[in-house]
């Protein structure tokens, strides 16, 4: 028969026990404030200087590379951002950037792998489930790219021929839409869609007009394309993406494109020397101005005057 554990030994045992469950205690506060109290994206940047931006690189002009650089329009928005946070929190903030594609940049938003996301994205109630957007910065619409000896005016003279897209677009959801239908071919970028209808294995390709327009500038290849039909398919607005319930740091967001769009509304020297760079008569990418000078003017009557 085996001996008796003496009392002796749990007395001995006791203080640890206390020291282990005062350890379990303390680290479950830990973890109890930690849920209660999560750091915000705006104490993220007070404490690291830094906004990890995500934009395009393939989305000309609003977010590509040149000479090794991200530049572009949401790029320069993401500048008088990170300047209106310097600003605001009073202390050298850094930028930095991102590349993001359509399949991820939900989801490191969402994961706040990235503090924002500016480059061509819509605001879609779908997408809204998941992050939340700034007011728009950009109207856009979904146009066709054809050959330029493509006698077709519209997406009606396309019936029953191949027309490709990216998937998880808006783009998708028009082209899908279309009467008469259309065959739909999925394609994995920009490069790949207007390289099939070059080669003829796609009758057109379905992107924003305007990414169309950049992507023909920088290829060179505007004479041998057209952009179809004059007027937009389907209309939308591109706006930057944050996470979700940092109203913070939407709200500075929204305040710097506001105070852009009134800038460029009222013609003040740098906000109109920016969009110019762009869109302008000889900008980037030129751009019928009044469409966003219309839709800028719009936005802007509908909220309180953004505070300097």
């Amino acid at each position: 028969m085996a001996e008796p554990i003496p009392m002796s030994a749990f007395l001995l045992l006791q203080p640890w026990r206390n020291i282990t469950l005062t350890a379990l205690l303390a680290a479950w506060t830990v973890v109890l404030a930690g849920e209660v109290k999560a750091e915000t994206v705006l104490e993220k940047i007070q404490r690291t200087g830094v906004i990890t931006a995500g934009t395009r690189d393939d989305a000309v002009p609003f977010g590509f590379k040149q000479n090794g650089q991200l530049v572009g329009y949401a790029v320069d928005l993401l500048g008088l951002i990170r300047e209106r946070a310097e600003r605001d929190l009073q202390k050298p903030i850094r930028l930095e950037l991102v590349p993001v594609t359509p399949s991820n940049r939900i989801s490191l938003v969402q994961a706040r792998k990235i503090d924002i996301e500016c480059g061509a994205t819509s605001r879609t109630w779908n997408r809204a489930k998941f992050v939340d957007f700034s007011v728009p910065f950009f109207l856009a619409g979904t146009q066709l790219l054809v050959k330029a000896g493509n006698p077709a005016q519209g997406p009606a003279a396309l019936a029953g021929q191949k027309v490709g897209v990216i998937k998880g677009t808006t783009n998708e959801g028009a082209i899908l839409n279309l009467r008469p239908t259309v065959d739909v071919v999925y394609v994995p970028d920009r490069a790949a869609g207007v390289a099939a209808v070059a080669s003829g294995k796609i009758a057109a390709f379905a992107s924003d007009g305007v990414l169309l327009e950049g992507n023909l500038k920088v290829n060179h290849t505007a004479e041998n394309f057209r952009i179809i039909p004059p007027v937009p398919i389907q209309s939308e607005a591109y706006a930057c993406m944050v996470p979700p319930n940092q109203s913070g740091w939407r709200n500075l967001v929204d305040v710097t494109l506001l105070s852009f769009m009134e800038g460029l509304v009222s013609q003040q020297p740098a906000p109109t020397q920016l969009y110019n760079r762009w869109f302008g008569p000889t900008g980037f990418v030129p751009y019928p101005e009044q469409i966003n000078i219309q839709f800028f003017k719009g936005i802007l009557n509908t909220q309180e005057r953004p505070p300097r």
